[in-house]
């Protein structure tokens, strides 16, 4: 028979409203009856109604987090330092995936339905002003993940993507010698894809070239995809000199895989790096010059935001900003300019 909460408040000998009081952390209740009620809760082994809970709180003590996937090494990450964050807390975590692509209305129904969440962080990949729309619709705490939202009232978690792509760039074209680059990114409104090819294009600069249009290739982020492309096109970017960003770690391994099937060899005949520093930068061949997101921070950093506005509702809006982290291995041909 389950064990009630006048069962508990019996064996402390105080009143049902002093033990929920313990139970809700209440400020009210002295330390010498806080002791007696959690020994009587520890040798009865009673747990609190959550639902009940609750409604006496105005709070579920759980908060959500919504990913534009789910599958992959990047997700699953941040996911888990979600999970430890929302623990911590004291929360529980839900996870669901909302893809936006053009259209923004799976995004605000997938929220609308979770009413009982005290909050939820969103990571949203296309930041239109569609989507912010939907952002200012949402009925309850909202972080925002990778959309820089900076001065609208919602707290937000970015990765310095350009900072990055940038360091990666430098180390390519100074390091590694290369002066033509192929650019493979996502979709063309994708803010991380954007980021990265404008750092692209930054360095290139630099050193008085641009990337011919006819060498970017906007894809989605897939290993398939990228190594389909790179089964028809490879042949075409050999060259010394010639490097392939591809905006994240699994498209520069499709296109590795692609150079293998080929015959041609990474870095020599051309130079392939990604961006992520998820596993497989260190399991390909050869191993990846990639940049390192702080993916769990990341995730992490989203959780404590949203449980410190559910907190204080009137603070005002912060930003976090994480630096990532170049990772310099075999792929860009560093070592054979040593």
């Amino acid at each position: 028979m389950a064990v009630s909460i006048l069962d508990v408040a019996k064996r402390a000998n105080v009143s049902i409203s002093t033990v929920s009081r313990v139970v809700n952390r209440s400020e009210l209740v002295n330390a010498k009856t806080r002791a007696r009620v959690e020994t009587a809760i520890n040798e009865l082994g009673y747990r609190p109604n959550a639902f009940a809970r609750g409604l006496m709180l105005r709070r579920s003590e759980i908060v959500g987090l919504v990913l534009p996937d789910l599958h992959g090494e990047f997700y699953s990450e941040i996911i888990r330092g979600a999970n430890i964050q929302a623990r911590e807390s004291g929360y529980n975590l839900v996870v669901f995936s909302a893809r936006d692509r053009d259209d923004s209305q799976p995004l605000l129904n997938a929220i609308q339905r979770r009413t009982l969440l005290d909050g939820i962080a969103v990571m949203v990949s296309e930041l239109t002003d569609r989507t912010q729309e939907v952002l200012a619709q949402v009925p309850m705490p909202v972080v925002v993940l990778d959309g820089d939202v900076n001065g609208g009232p919602h707290d937000n978690v970015v990765i310095n993507q350009r900072e990055g792509a940038v360091a990666l760039m430098r180390h390519v074209v100074h390091a590694c010698g290369a002066r033509r680059m192929l650019f493979i990114g996502g979709l063309e409104t994708n803010v991380d894809t954007i980021a990265r090819y404008e750092a692209c294009r930054q360095v290139l600069a630099e050193i008085g070239r641009d990337i011919d249009p006819a060498d970017v290739f906007h894809l989605d982020y897939e290993y398939e995809t990228a190594y389909n492309l790179g089964t028809q096109r490879i042949s075409d970017w050999i060259g010394d000199g010639n490097c392939v960003f591809a905006a994240n770690d699994e498209m520069a391994a499709g296109i590795l895989a692609a150079a293998n099937a080929a015959g041609i060899a990474v870095p020599q005949q051309l130079a392939v790096v990604g961006f992520d520093d998820t596993r497989v930068a260190r399991m390909t061949h050869p191993p990846l010059t990639t940049v390192r997101v702080p993916m769990s921070r990341m995730g992490a950093s989203a959780i404590e935001l949203l449980c410190e506005r559910i907190g204080d509702m009137e603070r005002p809006p912060r930003r976090v900003s994480l630096s990532p982290e170049l990772v310099i291995r075999e792929s860009c041909g560093h070592a054979l300019r040593v």
